[in-house]
């Protein structure tokens, strides 16, 4: 697309290590923190195994889909996937991959900012000290007391949103690019550090045999759902963000390399922190399925009990969740304001700020969703009660995403021309190639497929 190169270099990676640690800091986030854990809570063990597969035989050739897409469009995903369906005279329909992926990447982004709220709150309680020794009861109930205090949720929410598009409103390169390159080293040696501590605050026996037990009978048609949702969330895949950090990089570097990056690092850090989390619950005789207040209300209650690091221990877990909610979050809302530029002319400060105060707009209605006269309904025969803040979750994850992954790999493997794909990927050798081409013709359409049919005819 040589219309656009020039738009291509002004914002373009300033190396490949950039680029990995921009892709892989949008997968690693919330997703591997805070939902994987929960997940594998509730589903136990067995959940582990369907979440390797859907990131194996789905989840990384739609990684490299995404980056090829974004490397042959050369532009936003509305403006790239706009240019190859002119050229290669395709439907406009198509365009709906875009639309479908930035709509997806807002949503999720109203509702994660409340789940990094909550995060921020308990790294400054943490950092305080403000658990410390404090009978375990108290702690439980202290996240239950934050979720009916809305001004508290509303005061964090607000801040987060501001450090996100702080970040967003610069250059590519001054924004993004410096941020991870920062934030991503300190992420990894806090989860050294961590990993190092387990022995001495954790159970780990009684983590290895409930994450690695697995039994055919447990598998049902939610977990199913669950955990293609689960790996699409993690890897960022179906929200535009791939597309975009492809479409800012240069045509010699290998797609192979980033595509596999992202999908390594992202099950490792998924893998480690479902470890992690699980080993302190049992330590404490905690219970692991409480769904999505399991970092919130356990946690805490664990950290407070170690006397001797408590501040240590509970600042250092916290501001690890706040840097991937960080990471995530640039991730989130990059695809809304690289569009609003493209198709306006704007600023990016100025698109920044536009697309952050609509985003803190459209928390608000997750940020109250916990408050009493909020609606309720069931899913797969389980009630849900926090009104939008659950709707908006269960629509992105287990609508939104699958089904823009699905356009996404039909379009990559069916639509685009073979010569095309061949050279766009820069996957060699060729039986590399024809792995992941089957894998995007077939095998990952056909499981999408499953899991929509089965979310959109049998969610009762």
């Amino acid at each position: 697309m040589s219309s656009n190169n020039a738009l291509t270099s002004n914002r373009s990676w300033g190396s490949y290590s950039a680029f990995l640690l921009a892709a892989v800091g949008s997968s690693i986030g919330l997703g591997n923190l805070w939902k994987f854990p929960y997940e594998l809570g509730e589903h136990g063990g067995t959940f582990l195994y369907l979440y390797f597969a859907c990131v194996l035989l789905v989840g990384f050739p739609l990684i490299v889909s995404e980056l090829m897409i974004g490397r042959l469009g050369q532009a936003n995903p509305l403006r790239g996937i706009g240019q190859i369906v002119q050229e290669f005279r395709y439907s406009i329909l198509w365009k709906l991959i875009a639309w479908m992926g930035v709509v997806t990447s807002f949503l999720v982004f109203s509702f994660y900012s409340v789940v990094a709220s909550w995060i921020l709150f308990y790294t400054m309680q943490s950092v305080t000290g403000a658990y410390m020794e404090a009978p375990a009861e108290i702690v439980r109930h202290s996240f239950k007391a934050l979720l009916r205090n809305s001004d508290q949720m509303l005061i964090w929410h607000s801040v987060f949103v501001l450090m996100v598009v702080s970040v967003l409103a610069q250059p590519v390169r001054k924004g993004v690019e410096r941020a991870v390159r920062l934030l991503m080293p300190v992420f990894a040696l806090f989860v050294v550090w961590l990993v190092f501590e387990l022995p001495f605050i954790g159970d780990v026996e009684s983590a290895k045999a409930f994450i690695f037990h697995f039994d055919w009978e447990e598998i049902n048609s939610e977990m199913i759902v669950s955990a293609l949702a689960q790996a699409l969330f993690s890897l960022s895949i179906g929200i535009g963000i791939l597309i975009l950090y492809g479409s800012y990089l240069s045509e010699d570097r290998p797609l192979l390399l980033g595509g596999g990056a992202i999908a390594i690092f992202d099950s490792m850090f998924a893998v480690a922190m479902g470890f992690f989390i699980l080993a302190i619950v049992f330590n404490f005789d905690l219970q692991p399925d409480v769904g999505p207040s399991l970092i919130f209300e356990t946690l805490p209650v664990a950290f407070s009990q170690v006397s001797e690091q408590s501040i240590l221990a509970a600042s250092s877990f916290f501001l690890l969740l706040l840097i991937a909610a960080l990471t995530s979050g640039f991730a989130l809302l990059e695809p809304s304001i690289a569009m609003l530029v493209d198709r306006t002319g704007w600023s990016r400060r100025l698109a920044a700020w536009i697309v952050g105060v609509v985003a803190w707009g459209a928390g608000l209605l997750s940020v109250f969703s916990f408050q009493t006269g909020s609606f309720g309904f069931y899913y797969f025969g389980t009630e849900y009660k926090h009104g939008y803040f659950d709707l908006f979750n269960i629509i992105a994850t287990d609508i939104l995403l699958p089904l823009t992954a699905l356009l996404v790999t039909m379009f990559a493997g069916w639509v685009l021309p073979k010569r095309i794909t061949y050279d766009k990927s820069n996957l060699r050798p060729m039986f590399t190639y024809r792995i992941w081409r089957f894998c995007s013709r077939v095998v990952a359409p056909i499981i999408i497929g499953i899991a929509l049919f089965i979310v959109l005819a049998v969610p009762a």
